[in-house]
């Protein structure tokens, strides 16, 4: 005769490896979450280290810093202060690459009011409005667009803070000694450095009020051919029926400091 236990032994071996199998699966399960874990950890890691800081779309203020070479700092200095310069300048620009011949027209009357014409573009920043116009329809657009003159290779700050940051990085990649001079352009005394970078020497010229005087370099050639410690004030108007840029006339012009 069976004993009373004798069914009972096998449901209690069954119980036992129910219960060890559903903690093996738990355990399983655990370990799979963890290498998941893990994975997902060191792939984002990896992803940071390759990819670095994300970039920021925000504006860059230019450095401010000396480059360690007194003929250099000299020279960028000056172009680094050309906003509180009251002038208007007239420039000759050939861009080398297509040999193209443009003309300009500088005028600041104010750190926050100031126009650059290129050819028949004309950027205009009077205090809170800027704007950007073809002179020849008339048309305007509120806001800021230097693919109008792409093709001269320039932009519209090329008088002063555009040529400052092309000094500051030619500073940076010379491969010789820069040499400092004085000349004399439209009129004007100029003080010079050439930096010697790997293709030839870039020369850079300013104004003692920052103003850039003339540029040498593989790409483009900028030269100032008039000058005037006068703000010409037609040069903010967004249309003219004569676009030649004749030396300004102190009677519509503000004078520096005035």
């Amino acid at each position: 005769m069976a004993t009373p236990f004798a069914t009972s032994a096998p449901a209690t071996t069954a119980a036992s490896t129910t219960s060890s199998g559903t903690a093996a699966g738990s355990a399983r399960r655990s370990r799979s979450i963890r290498i998941a874990l893990v994975a997902v950890f060191a792939s984002l890691t990896l992803a940071g280290c390759l990819t670095g800081q994300r970039p920021s779309f925000e504006p860059t203020q230019p450095s401010i810093e000396p480059t360690g070479n007194p003929n250099i700092d000299a020279v960028l200095e000056r172009l680094e202060s050309v906003s509180t310069a009251v002038f208007t300048a007239d420039y000759t620009i050939l861009t080398k690459l297509g040999n193209i011949t443009s003309t300009a027209r500088v005028v600041q009357s104010a750190p926050d009011r100031r126009s650059i014409t290129i050819n028949n573009v004309r950027f205009i920043f009077d205090e809170a409005s800027v704007a950007t116009c073809n002179l020849t329809t008339a048309e305007c657009e509120a806001t800021i667009n230097d693919a109008r003159v792409s093709d001269v290779s320039v932009t519209h700050e090329f008088y002063g803070k555009s040529f400052a940051q092309r000094l500051r990085v030619d500073a940076g990649r010379r491969v010789g000694d820069p040499q400092s001079y004085s000349i004399t352009q439209a009129g004007q005394q100029a003080l010079c450095v050439d930096v010697p970078v790997v293709g030839g020497t870039n020369s850079y010229c300013a104004l003692s009020n920052g103003v850039l005087a003339r540029y040498d370099g593989n790409d483009l050639f900028i030269e100032m051919t008039a000058y005037s410690e006068f703000a010409d004030e037609t040069a903010f108007e967004t249309s003219l029926p004569e676009t030649t840029l004749a030396p300004p006339d102190a009677a519509t012009s503000v004078p520096a400091g005035g």
